[in-house]
């Protein structure tokens, strides 16, 4: 099929495939894992399918007793919590890697009888939304180790270079990715229209029938669609409870467990701030549903940080060595880093600016992170051409040149 793309996620499924006995692979909804699944599974069977689901409903142990042959997938496995308990006693007697592969597009650790089950008998992957040099079918790229790891800031000048010569191309990827993002069923739909539709259907069903999985309320569609709503027109933003109360009406309580909700069904991020200030931020875990909730009522600034948030990320999920972290760093009066990433030894702040015109207040952030992180650099992220040394730990450099 043409939306076809060898997907990031393989390497490390090749390696955990080799020591746990379960594997979970769980992700957004229509995030590529039944494509992923039937081209890697040595056997398919989805709970999407009636005949399947009534089977393994009315004997959960005698279906997973039939399962035979190793790399066995069950897509959204979720629907027949029932499996999990004879899963557990499947692995206990059996502890061979590799049997079985879950799917699903609700967080498992989130429902008590199935996180219950598998503690420590399952390892997870998530599969996130498609970067743009996954869709491009380009090699997973180690740009952000490389960012991290190069203190050195000519070095790193020279090895971002490479991208001036087709700044044109890349800012043309990176309008597309910034309408269509990166949901393998969305992202190669050009018309508009259709689009528009179908990012619509996809919300009425992840928040009318998944997150009621999760969180069994009777508010309305409407009403959690609003609040979805509110946290992609701020994203980025530190989030207050007594904010979202007043523009939602909604207690601080209930938004509590929709946010939990939201967690657990892949459609945000909670992202730490750290510094002067402390608590999370949200971010919308796909680019075309953050821009469909927003409109046209969100800064540039902020799309900026999505976009590279979104493209950069890819190095935090599916590293196989030094895990990279990723945070927002904020001073006592509110001025913001708002997107950070750091290894054991190395962290790096990105701060968006518009043009190549790095303004004074900029540069005041830039200093407190400098001065709180050891080991820290600052890149100043432009919609110009621009790409040069500012001094000896921060730089300017085009978002085309960083995706």
């Amino acid at each position: 099929m043409a939306h076809q793309r060898k997907r990031y996620l393989f390497q490390k499924y090749s390696e955990l495939i080799k020591f746990s006995p379960l594997l979970g692979i769980l992700g957004h909804r229509q995030v590529g894992k039944t494509t992923f699944l039937e081209a890697h599974a040595k056997r398919y069977f989805t709970f999407d399918d009636e005949d399947t689901l009534i089977e393994a409903t009315q004997s959960p142990k005698r279906f997973i007793q039939s399962l035979s042959m190793p790399m066995t997938a069950i897509d959204e496995s979720q629907f027949v919590p029932g499996i999990f308990p004879a899963l557990k006693e499947r692995v206990r007697v059996n502890k061979t890697p590799g049997q079985i592969i879950l799917s699903g597009s609700v967080r498992f650790t989130s429902k008590a009888a199935i996180r219950e089950s598998l503690t420590g008998r399952i390892q997870y992957l998530e599969m996130i939304p498609m970067t743009i040099g996954e869709i491009e079918g380009e090699p997973f790229s180690h740009k952000l180790r490389k960012i991290l790891s190069t203190q050195h800031l000519p070095s790193l000048i020279e090895q971002l270079s490479s991208s001036i010569s087709t700044i044109k191309f890349y800012e043309k990827r990176i309008e597309t990715y910034r309408q269509n993002g990166g949901l393998p069923g969305l992202c190669f739909i050009r018309k508009a229209t259709t689009l528009h539709d179908k990012i619509l259907d996809q919300l009425k069903t992840i928040l009318d029938r998944d997150l009621r999985q999760i969180y069994s309320s009777q508010l309305t569609f409407d009403v959690i669609h609003e609040f979805l709503a509110e946290i992609a027109m701020n994203e980025g933003r530190l989030f207050h409870y007594q904010d979202y109360r007043k523009k939602t009406g909604l207690s601080p309580i209930t938004q509590k467990k929709l946010l939990y909700a939201f967690e657990a069904i892949f459609l945000i991020r909670r992202i730490p701030v750290e510094g002067g200030k402390r608590g999370f931020t949200l971010l919308l875990e796909d680019q075309a549903e953050s821009n469909f909730l927003s409109g046209s009522k969100k800064s540039t600034s902020i799309e900026l940080m999505g976009l590279l948030y979104r493209n950069l990320r890819a190095e935090c999920f599916y590293q196989t060595d030094k895990p990279i972290q990723v945070f927002q760093f904020t001073t006592r009066t509110g001025k913001t880093v708002p997107l950070g990433f750091r290894n054991d030894q190395f962290s790096v702040g990105f701060v968006l600016t518009e043009s190549d015109q790095i303004s004074r207040e900029q540069r005041g952030v830039a200093s407190s992170f400098l001065k709180h992180y050891a080991n820290s650099k600052i890149i100043f992220v432009s919609q110009g051409r621009k790409l040069a040394q500012i001094d000896e730990r921060s730089m300017l450099c085009p978002l085309s040149c960083l995706l």
